[in-house]
Formats: structure tokens, sequence, C-alpha cells
């Protein structure tokens, strides 16, 4: 085991010893650089060396941060990531497919903890007549069906989004992505302190992945913080510069989120359906 990785296993006992949250958040995960002088290490040590890429910095409206869902992923998926780092580099995804037999082969080489020390969430949010929407959108870097080689077994990047529907500062409508489609969306989603949807990124059957609320039993939660997982947030008005925010809406080729004008209206208008009544998914006022 080398020293950088017995030091992150040791600063994770250390944390999740202090943590007063029920919402494990990547903050939490990843070592902060007072606790790595502590140890020993150098605290420029950073996410790039644990071969992932880096993240934005976290930033987002009040709004967005506010209704910000948490995520729980079942144990044949990836977790999500980083999409693209703060110079512009893009997250190439994983081409080659898992070996060996489900579940561990679906979620091979996407499913480290530092999958998660290094995430971003993307935000964008629209409000008009009384209505806020909020897309949510997660970035992963397979979405694998079965194992091995054969053809058609998945394909590299997966991008998943959840739209928060909110009236009078209470979340009324949550719809998760699956397939582009709604088919989980609900008016009385399962919350975790009265703001945050709880979404549990899953394999749809014999489809691939996608994300849908949270039944009861998986608030025995699967991921490795063993607490439902908070992201850093990077909302639409916060990046650092509008050409960071151009290049991760275009991404790579059909891999993009729909974050860009014309797919976000389209989202928002399919994810409300007749349940938003007075809410125009076309426009910011």
């Amino acid at each position: 085991m080398s020293s950088l990785t017995a030091a992150f296993i040791v600063g994770a006992a250390v944390l999740s010893g202090v943590r007063a949250s029920p919402v494990a958040s990547a903050n939490a995960a990843v070592s902060t650089p007072s606790f790595l002088t502590t140890i020993g290490l150098d605290p420029e040590v950073n996410i790039t060396k644990r071969d992932v890429i880096g993240r934005l910095p976290n930033g987002a409206d009040d709004i967005e941060h506010r209704f910000q869902p948490v995520l729980d992923f079942d144990g044949d998926g990836c977790y999500y990531t980083s999409a693209m780092d703060d110079q512009g580099n893009l997250n190439n995804g994983i081409h080659n497919p898992g070996d060996g037999v489900p579940p561990g082969c679906l979620a091979q080489n996407c499913r480290e903890e530092n999958r998660l020390q290094s995430n971003n969430v993307y935000s964008r949010a629209r409000c008009n007549n009384g209505w806020c929407a909020i897309m949510y959108e997660y970035y992963f870097e397979k979405d694998q069906l079965i194992c091995g080689p054969a053809w058609g077994n998945g394909h590299p990047h997966d991008w998943e989004h959840v739209i928060v529907f909110v009236q009078d500062d209470q979340v009324k409508r949550v719809a998760p992505s699956c397939h582009n489609e709604y088919p989980t969306a609900t008016n009385e989603p399962r919350l975790h302190d009265g703001t945050r949807a709880k979404i549990v990124y899953h394999k749809d059957g014999a489809r691939t992945h996608c994300v849908r609320m949270a039944a009861e039993a998986d608030d025995d939660i699967e991921n490795y913080t063993g607490e439902w997982f908070l992201g850093e947030l990077v909302g639409w008005n916060h990046y650092p510069t509008v050409d960071l925010r151009t290049k991760l809406v275009n991404f790579h080729q059909d891999a993009k989120p729909k974050l860009n004008d014309a797919d976000f209206a389209a989202a928002l208008k399919a994810a409300a359906g007749d349940q938003v009544p007075g809410f125009n998914p076309d426009s910011d006022s």
C-alpha cells in the first residue's frame, strides 16, 4: 500500500469520527491541507495524482444549493465524478468494458473512492410564475450493460439528471431522468432534511443505468461513505469563465448534459408534464 493510499484511509477514518451531518460530501471525504501537513504529506498533493482529473470549484446560487439532491449508488454501477477540470480538460471516460461477472464488472474502474472525492454536479435553474425548476446533471465515466468485450455492451460517458420543481420554498415535484424519460417522477418525493430529494443511480433491469427516486429500503446505503452523498455543485452562473461553461455544455460528441438552451427547456417541459401549472419551461421570467 502506498503512503498516499494509507493516508487517505487514515484520513477517512479520522473524518468519519467527527462528521456531524448525516450527509457525506466530497469535502468530508477529501483530506484537507492541514490534515495532510499533520500526517507529513505535501499539502500541494492534488486529486489529479489519484488517476482522476481535477474538478471545478464549488459555487452556485442559493436556491441551487438548497434543493440539491442527495444520491446513493447501487453496487452494480459507477460513482459520478468530474467531467472537466479547471483548465478545461475533459474527462475521457472509460472505453474498455469490465471483465468478470456482475455486479463487479459493471462498476469496474469507475467505483473507486477517488471518483466521488473528485466530483462535480452541474446545475441550472429557471424561475417564473411562482415556480423554480432546477436541473442537476451528473457525469459517469461509462454505462455498461453486460460484462466482457461483446458488441453493444455499453458506452463511455453517461449523463443523468434530476429536475426539482419548487414552489413557495417547498419541493413540489422531482423528476429523475431515465433513458430520456421520467418514469419515477413524483409529487411526493422522499426528502432528506426536508429539502433534498433522495435519488439512486441504478441499473435499469435489462437496460443500462439511470437515476430513480429512492425507496425506503434504499436508506441502507451502498456507497463507501455509508451516507447519502452531496456533491460539489457548479451552478450555471458560477463557472470560472463562460468559455469553460460552453466547453462543458458541449462535452464529447453526442454525450452531453442537457444544459444548453434547447435541451434544457425541452427537459423541463417533459419533466413537468401537467403537474406544474403555470410554469413556462422556455422563460426565465
